[in-house]
């Protein structure tokens, strides 16, 4: 749960282990016993410590990539009241997990009343992306809901910069120049990877890039100058891309690290009004203006003043990140099983939890039909499963 192991790797290391202390470790198990072993203790802690513990608490929810035209639906618990600092995996539990091809609007709703009614408590409010089944969902559930700060800013970036000629022409020539110059000795200076999912969200990395190149262009060796001499043609963008890159990395902290209530919202506003809008061109300007439409928007949803609610779904972003990591990479496979994962690595990340954690008695009343008896309430066919049945019976 704590390391960046695989389960075969795992096995390597207890033999080590076995090795070295000359067999006092017994029987090393396969790979096979240590993924079983992690499905019955996520099974455990997923159904008898998925309710959330805070008397005041908050869902998270959003949708994993596509694996196989799979996805998985997540639902975290978090505490309502902001911690003060970033959230952290054991902050957070797993309420609910449930694989499909899609999710409308209605399922969200389902499974969002679903979770409700076995809690038996509401949450406070609910944080997602701006996707249109999620904000569905989540409307029909008449939810307080909160869009998450990061995918925000993203969508006012695009808004505002996403059809403008020199961002579209530049962005383009980054892309070029990657392909050109990648096994090349002008490789060095190349522009970091642009990426093609949430990419407003991500610009930060290319324009520090291209204000850095800016700042060292006159020092540049002349071949380098020449390959890389359409940066200064777009100096007036990237140094207007910059001010509101650095604003919003300026409120997201914030956010993130003391939580969004009324106190740091007007300093956010002002923040904006004074460095973005002002003195700005009109696509600027328009960004500041829909950032400020955002935060009152937020704002409207707090019930008091001293109220400070998480704002951000990053952690919910990392699980997805943990987990893709662990999964097997073939993507043949699907949503599997294997999601138990999640709910063990939220339960045993803090250190205490696992003194508590009586994994004996769990390995003992959890059996292998549960396990099987879950996938088939919650995981669709496993085509792996299927096309070796097939091709079992050929000849």
């Amino acid at each position: 749960m704590r390391t960046n192991c695989g389960l075969r790797t795992v096995v390597k290391i207890l033999e080590i282990f076995n090795d070295v202390l000359e067999g006092k470790c017994g029987k090393v198990p396969c790979y096979n016993t240590v993924e079983n072993w992690m499905k019955k203790l996520g099974l455990s802690a997923y159904e008898n410590d998925s309710k959330p513990t805070d008397k005041k608490f908050a869902y998270i929810i959003d949708e994993s990539i596509m694996v196989n035209r799979e996805k998985l639906l997540l639902i975290l618990g978090v505490p309502a009241e902001h911690p003060g600092r970033p959230l952290k995996h054991e902050d957070v539990t797993v309420v609910s997990m449930k694989s499909g091809g899609s999710f409308k609007g209605d399922d969200i709703k389902q499974e969002i009343e679903k979770s409700i009614k076995e809690i038996k408590a509401k949450p406070e409010y609910v944080i997602s992306d701006q996707a249109h089944n999620l904000t569905n969902g989540i409307s029909q559930s008449e939810l307080l809901h909160h869009i998450d700060i990061s995918h925000a800013m993203g969508t006012c970036f695009k808004h505002a910069y996403g059809n403008e000629p020199d961002f579209v022409d530049f962005t383009t020539l980054l892309g070029k120049v990657r392909l050109q110059y990648h096994l090349t000795d002008k490789a060095y200076l190349l522009p970091p990877n642009m990426r093609s999912i949430a990419r407003f969200m991500n610009l930060n990395s290319w324009v520090d890039w291209g204000n850095k190149m800016l700042g060292c262009f006159g020092n540049l060796p002349k071949e380098m100058q020449d390959a890389y001499s359409f940066v200064p043609d777009y100096k007036e963008l990237l140094v207007e891309l910059k001010i509101a890159v650095d604003a919003v990395e300026y409120i997201e902290t914030i956010c993130k690290t003391e939580g969004f209530n009324l106190a740091n919202c007007k300093k956010r506003k002002r923040y904006i009004t004074q460095h973005v809008i002002g003195n700005a061109n009109n696509r600027r300007a328009m960004f500041g203006i829909r950032v400020l439409e955002y935060l009152k928007q937020q704002e409207e949803k707090l019930k008091s003043s001293y109220e400070a609610h998480n704002i951000s779904s990053d952690i919910i972003e990392s699980t997805f990140g943990v987990f893709k990591q662990k999964k097997s990479p073939n993507k043949l496979y699907g949503i599997t099983p294997f999601v138990l994962f999640i709910p063990l690595h939220a339960k045993l990340k803090n250190d205490s939890a696992t003194k508590t954690f009586n994994f004996k008695e769990r390995l003992c009343n959890v059996k292998l039909k549960d396990i099987d008896a879950f996938a088939k309430k919650h995981m669709s066919i496993n085509w792996v499963t299927e096309r070796t049945k097939q091709l079992k019976n050929v000849g």
